[in-house]
């Protein structure tokens, strides 16, 4: 239905979050630590997103119930008659403009934090090339201490040198907070990548633009000019660059408790799913709507119990009475006699329950009712196979995310103790 548009949106937007947290890890692993807004950014999202993720939810519970009450007395194919067709098409139609417009609302809720990841990603991208072209340079140079990595320009060609031996070359131009230096493919017979030059930043005095119909970059330094030949995107950003390099220390970001921080906050979206799921089955039951009329919130119905043939009111008297006792007793009193007598189950605990651990053993319950509900939609012909992988897919992760959460939160609540 329409109204799954929104956490099947949350969860995509949540996903690329994820992707782009992962590649940021990676680079400032690999001593990338440009544009410090970046953390900022990610941090900006991560606050906001719990705010739209309610916002969502409350819009579909809205949306439901508008077309519960369109729908109320009419959900059921099999008592419609020819003459209801003209009033259940006009049915249709304003529960379909009801779903275009809970989608226009979610694309607008998540717009500004789309643009904003957007952003990100593409100052990623580029921060990630720059890593793919600095391999090279790892292969024939090292960094020396407390030098980072700028960037990286392919592709240039040194068309003429004051002093340089090999002045005619093509290859890549590495800049770093301390020194820039070009690697390129030398020889004419027998070809191999060499360093060609490799100068301290504060030998570069300016670079100047020469030529009339093929303009050049000119390189003052204080050996002499060098000139080089690159593309309209290069001749833009090389002066740029320089100056970030001149001033590196501005822009970088050398927390690394905050990167890990980022890395662990994570914004789970299977309530959202769970709830809207719920909606969604409750509108297509055929049994009573009493809880969209009551006010209450939009639940998933629990399921029937169990219906057994075996009676359990009645229960077999022990042909030992009340002396019997269970196998594990007698194990216990041995143990107990060799000293080897295990009494951890005995202890009571010694730590309260924190309320984050009550609210996710909650969430486990929901979580294995709404497996249980699937498995029964699925016996009794109400789901398709695909919906109904999809769905069990994501009911066993959720399952796998909250177990996780909670042996985390024990794990911390044993170790605020010590």
């Amino acid at each position: 239905m329409s109204i799954q548009y929104g956490h099947t949106k949350l969860r995509e937007f949540t996903n690329k979050l994820v992707v782009a947290k992962r590649l940021l890890i990676s680079l400032r692993m690999a001593n990338f630590l440009h544009y410090r807004w970046i953390e900022e950014k990610i941090e900006g999202i991560q606050l906001e997103l719990p705010a739209i993720k309610n916002r969502i939810a409350s819009q579909a519970e809205i949306t439901a119930k508008k077309m519960a009450a369109e729908t109320k007395n009419f959900i059921d194919y099999t008592l419609w008659n020819p003459t209801q067709f003209p009033f259940i098409e006009g049915i249709t139609n304003r529960i379909t403009e009801m779903g275009i417009y809970y989608k226009q609302n979610v694309d607008h809720a998540l717009e500004p934090l789309r643009s904003i990841l957007k952003d990100v990603r593409r100052q990623l991208d580029g921060l990630d090339y720059y890593k793919g072209q600095f391999t090279t340079f790892y292969e024939h140079n090292q960094l020396a201490v407390g030098e980072l990595p700028v960037c990286a320009l392919p592709d240039i060609k040194v068309t003429g040198s004051d002093f340089l031996k090999n002045d005619k070359a093509l290859g890549t131009l590495f800049l770093t907070n301390k020194r820039f230096l070009f690697i390129a493919e030398i020889g004419r017979v027998r070809k191999k990548m060499e360093t060609v030059f490799d100068f301290p930043l504060i030998y570069l005095k300016s670079i100047e633009e020469d030529g009339r119909l093929r303009k050049r970059l000119v390189l003052k330094l204080k050996q002499g000019d060098l000139k080089i030949s690159c593309s309209d995107q290069t001749k833009k950003v090389l002066p740029d660059y320089v100056e970030i390099a001149r001033k590196f220390d501005k822009y970088i970001q050398k927390d690394m408790q905050r990167v890990r921080k980022i890395e662990q906050q994570d914004v789970s979206t299977s309530d959202v799913r769970l709830k809207i799921e719920g909606m969604v089955y409750s509108l297509l039951s055929t049994k009573s709507r009493s809880q969209y009329d009551s006010g209450d919130p939009i639940t998933r119905p629990a399921p029937k119990p169990r219906i057994s043939d075996w009676d359990t009111s009645r229960t077999r008297p022990s042909p030992f009475g009340n002396y019997y006792r269970r196998p594990e007793t007698f194990r216990e009193e041995i143990d107990r006699t060799n000293g080897r007598y295990d009494q951890s189950h005995n202890l009571r605990s010694t730590y309260e329950t924190s309320p984050k651990l009550n609210s996710l053993q909650r969430d486990a319950v929901s979580i294995e009712n709404a497996i249980q509900d699937t498995v029964l939609m699925i016996r009794n012909g109400q789901l398709m196979a695909e919906d109904f992988i999809r769905r069990y897919k994501g009911l066993m992760r959720d399952c796998f995310h909250n177990r996780r959460e909670m042996e985390q939160v024990t794990r911390n609540s044993r170790d605020s103790l010590w």
